[in-house]
């Protein structure tokens, strides 16, 4: 099943030719997707609560962007949390994530989270459904609340609502399902939000005028102890990645630039397991070591082999979104997302 996903999902980033029938499907998705970007969410009182979304299924980095915001509010001294979107979590009650957490019981994006926030004692939360982790949130004492994957709530709206593009791609194939991987219309995505951030350095002209760039970097890789590998050595080793991520192509390119070039490539699924197939050709391939990202880590082996598996560490400058929050400051003169145009 997980590789069917992969297949589909490499096709719907890629964009599919269109049909009389997968126009009219796409059209359908759009209708019904345009109506619901904004998800009937009981938000409790007693919290700021910013929303960090993306335009496209996956891919678009908007888990990097919230657990670096959520990380630069903790270090001005907000008491603030994450709380993550549980995708093939298998919580039975609202949770605080632990960095030694059981990747199965509370998902990998959140487990994820609460070992990247672990440095500065900020909660990751988890839940089946939303309102019940950012009611155990406030409960907790916390009163400044991100939400991994939220873009935007009713019938009352999140203080701040973050829409996270792909500098380089910002809209991906430009159509919705089952022709490509636009989540929803890019003019009810725009609606939606506060805030529009491009993450990366190619700025596309599909982006919005007013879309803030945030500078993206990749700053070395870690293993299972946390020493740091610096790029120049993960250049000059037989290097291979095995990840399982939506757009992988979208981090080849990242490595390419900073002059890593893996020996083997293996993509799975967004959000799959590495199955024992997977793991015994990473094994044989007797490669000096295996990049993944620091999500996939949650789910590797400290080594493949003789391999280690190294995580990428990668990091979102978010200081320009920081200025822009509604709590931060005025923002006046600033314009509205709804008057942003349309790609």
């Amino acid at each position: 099943m997980d590789a069917l996903r992969a297949r589909i999902a490499r096709r719907l980033e890629r964009g599919i030719e269109p049909s009389l029938p997968g126009r009219a499907l796409a059209s359908a998705w759009a209708a019904i997707a345009a109506a619901r970007v904004a998800r009937p969410v009981a938000l409790p009182e007693g919290a700021r609560i910013i929303g960090v979304g993306g335009a496209v299924l996956g891919g678009a980095g908007k888990t990097p962007v919230a657990i670096e915001l959520t990380r630069a509010l903790a270090l001005e001294g907000h008491d603030v949390a994450l709380i993550g979107h549980g995708y093939r979590a298998r919580v039975a009650a609202p949770r605080h994530v632990l960095p030694t957490d059981a990747v199965d019981l509370v998902g990998d994006d959140a487990l994820c989270a609460a070992r990247a926030l672990a440095a500065t004692n900020t909660p990751v939360f988890v839940a089946k459904r939303r309102a019940e982790a950012l009611a155990l949130a406030v409960r907790s004492g916390k009163t400044l609340l991100v939400v991994d994957g939220l873009l935007q709530t009713s019938p009352r709206r999140l203080d701040d609502a973050v829409l996270v593009l792909d500098g380089a791609s910002p809209f991906g194939a430009g159509v919705c399902p089952p022709l490509g991987d636009l989540r929803a219309p890019a003019a009810a995505l725009l609606e939606a939000a506060d805030h529009v951030v491009a993450l990366g350095g190619t700025c596309s002209p599909a982006l919005p005028a007013s879309a803030v760039p945030l500078a993206s970097s990749i700053d070395g890789a870690l293993d299972a102890t946390g020493h740091r590998h610096d790029l120049a050595s993960l250049a000059s080793r037989r290097v291979g990645l095995l990840v399982a991520i939506a757009r992988p192509d979208r981090l080849l390119t990242a490595l390419d630039r900073l002059g890593i070039h893996p020996r083997a490539v293996l993509c799975l699924a967004d959000h799959a397991r590495f199955d024992t197939a997977t793991l015994d050709r990473a094994r044989d391939l007797g490669l000096d070591a295996w990049l993944t990202t620091a999500r996939c880590a949650t789910k590797l082996p400290p080594r493949l082999g003789g391999a280690p598996v190294l995580a990428l560490d990668h990091r979102a400058s978010v200081g320009p979104l920081l200025a822009r929050l509604s709590f931060r400051g005025s923002r006046e003169g600033a314009p509205a997302c709804a008057r942003l145009p349309a790609p």
